[in-house]
């Protein structure tokens, strides 16, 4: 009498031992391939005489000293550099760490570049702005010295009429005293704002010969309105 489920677990047996069959040649294959890989690749490197090798294997001892990877046709597939002394690490790190440095100089200048160049589109127009500068600092000059100079008068006239009393025989008053001492203190705070405003220039002219020096360089200008400016900053200092 025929049964069904006889015939189901035979098939179902079979093919369980068809799978396993598989998976059996399947790792025999790529167990086959894997060796056959190793087997064709030669470590080419030199010995203790410094004598070229070639073999499938590669001794532990000559690992660190470099060696090359070849194929059974001798084709170079890679080559293992030689290993570095702690002298060549620190002195790639040194070489690495100046040129990571140079880096962050690079894209810092870039960005003081770009910064420049959204101020300015050409030297000349820094030119200009330090002029402005300039004529602004010369005329707060101006006005010190003017200062000085009317100050100066009236010590005189003060000093005039006091040598004026003395002559008759009148002593000079505190009060007088107290306004030559006071007109004197006022030109020497003059003094100081002059020189603090001729510092002020020197700062001024040095930021802005930094910047209209770059930007000929990296815009195809020319500052050629800058010798004038810096002829009249040194009419100013001379006077």
């Amino acid at each position: 009498m025929f049964n069904p489920f006889k015939l189901f677990r035979s098939c179902l047996f079979a093919q369980k031992r068809r799978s396993i069959l598989y998976r059996m040649l399947s790792l025999v294959l790529l167990s086959a391939i894997t060796f056959s890989t190793l087997a064709s690749q030669f470590y080419r490197y030199k010995n203790e005489n410094n004598q070229l090798v070639l073999s499938q294997t590669l001794p532990a001892k000559y690992a660190d000293k470099g060696y090359d990877i070849i194929n059974e046709k001798g084709r170079l597939l890679k080559t293992i550099p030689q290993a570095l002394t702690p002298e060549e690490i620190k002195k790639r790190d040194a070489v690495l760490e100046i040129q990571r440095l140079a880096l962050i100089e690079k894209k810092k200048q870039d960005a003081e570049d770009e910064e420049l160049k959204q101020l300015y589109s050409q030297p000349n127009d820094a030119v200009r702005v330090l002029n402005r500068h300039v004529l602004d600092i010369q005329g707060a000059v101006e006005i010190k010295r003017n200062k000085i100079k009317n100050l100066k008068s009236q010590i005189m006239y003060e000093e005039s009429r006091a040598a004026g009393l003395q002559r008759k025989g009148f002593p000079v008053g505190e009060d007088a005293l107290q306004k030559l001492s006071s007109l004197k203190k006022d030109i020497t705070n003059a003094d100081t704002d002059i020189n603090e405003l001729y510092t002020k220039l020197d700062n001024v002219v040095k930021d802005f010969d930094l910047k209209i020096k770059r930007l000929e360089v990296i815009t195809p200008y020319q500052a050629t309105n800058y010798p004038e400016v810096l002829k009249i900053i040194s009419e100013l200092k001379l006077q």
